[in-house]
Order: structure tokens, then sequence, then C-alpha cells
């Protein structure tokens, strides 16, 4: 999926967060957008994914520009997204399982097929121990790691992670930047906000959005030290 974002503004009760931002992130690319905490990560990636739209300025999806997008055209973009949200967002009333199963149901995945699938990423982010667990019963760093197997498990062509490492250890966070790499190589765009320098770490050239303040500051590819 590509976005591209033209001289976009954002203001919440007329106190802005971004400032004529412009970028575009290429079908296929992995971008970390970077930035201390309150410097407008999250409202970027919100705006990628349609969750608001700019205050001035415009928002392109493959091509489309958000603001003019219907509820139905909407819906069928953000099937083609994986969100790991910075407050997690699991549905509480099922089991860490079901949360990771329901949206590849949802995605008319086949039940078997989505069974397996749904095993396989809960194994690979070493959770599959909390699988029949509700998620008031796991940590913070488990409900996190669920976050991110439910938008790895439906295979997306497009991965949007805010800040999924922030409450994860040094291992665990390897094995996030590892998986997120993984799916980067089958061929999703990977757009992660982070300002974990150990997560960032593991991809020292990857393109990076640096923020400041609502204010894109840097855009550059990050080469690693000889």
């Amino acid at each position: 999926m590509q976005f591209e974002l033209q001289n976009v503004t954002v203001q919440f009760e007329g106190i802005p967060a971004l400032h004529s931002v412009s970028a575009t992130i290429s079908s296929g690319s992995m971008v970390l957008v970077t930035g201390p905490t309150g410097s407008g990560k999250t409202t970027l990636l919100r705006l990628l994914y349609a969750d608001i739209l700019p205050t001035n300025g415009a928002v392109f999806i493959n091509g489309q520009r958000t603001s003019t997008l219907s509820p139905r055209q909407l819906r069928r973009l953000r099937r083609q997204m994986g969100i790991a949200f910075q407050d997690v967002r699991l549905l509480e009333e099922l089991t860490v399982y079901d949360n990771v199963l329901l949206p590849l149901l949802y995605r008319k995945v086949p039940l078997e097929d989505a069974r397996r699938r749904t095993l396989d990423v809960l194994v690979r982010l070493g959770i599959s121990y909390v699988r029949e667990k509700f998620p008031s019963q796991c940590s913070m760093g488990e409900r996190h790691l669920v976050g991110i197997a439910r938008a790895i498990a439906v295979q997306p062509q497009c991965i949007i992670a805010d800040e999924p490492t922030g409450n994860l250890d040094v291992d665990t966070t390897a094995l996030v930047a590892e998986e997120l790499r993984k799916e980067h190589e089958r061929g999703a765009t990977v757009i992660v906000a982070t300002h974990d320098p150990f997560f960032a770490a593991h991809f020292a050239a990857t393109e990076r959005l640096a923020l400041y303040e609502g204010n894109l500051v840097g855009t550059e590819t990050a080469v690693p030290n000889p």
C-alpha cells in the first residue's frame, strides 16, 4: 500500500498536533516514524488509516484521498491493513485466541486455516500459553504482543504499529523486530512509530520520518555503522 501526505496540518481544539507535513511512503517499504513522546507520531499513524482527517492538506491511500472515501471504501482499505494500536484495543469479552482469530474470520479466511494461522502467530511471538486467557488476565506486555499477533495473522498488505515494544523486555523487543522484518520481506508495507532506540537499532538501514513538536524534521535512510 502507498501513502502520501500533502502539506498536512492537524489541530485538536485549535491546538496543532502536526504542522505542514509532507511525505510519501512507497508500497512495500519499511518506515520508522521516530520522535519523542508528544511529537505527533500517533497522529500521523491515525491519518494513515483514516481514523482522523487532516485539518488542512490531504492524505492519500493508494491514490485515494481519505476525505472522499465512503464508509464502504474505507472498510475495504482497512481490511488490507493490520493495525497494532498503542492502547491495544482488545475485545475484553473474548479470549486471546479469539481476539486473533476473529479478524481472520471477518476477512473470510476458512476456519481451519484461520485456526492454524492464529496458533502459529501466538507460538511465534511466544504467547501461546495465554491463548485461553482473557485480556484482563494478561500483563500489559502480553496484551501488546496479542495486538501485534492480531495485526500479523491477517497477512495484510500493510502493517501499522504504534509503539509496539513500549512494554516489552529487550529479548522480546528483538523478537517483535524480527517478526516485523519477516512481514516486510513477505512484501507488506510496514510503518512503525517508536521512540525506543533499541527497537530502532534493529532497522539501522530503514527509512525514517523524524518528528519533533508536530514538525517533520527529517526524512532519511539511516546507514549502519561499519
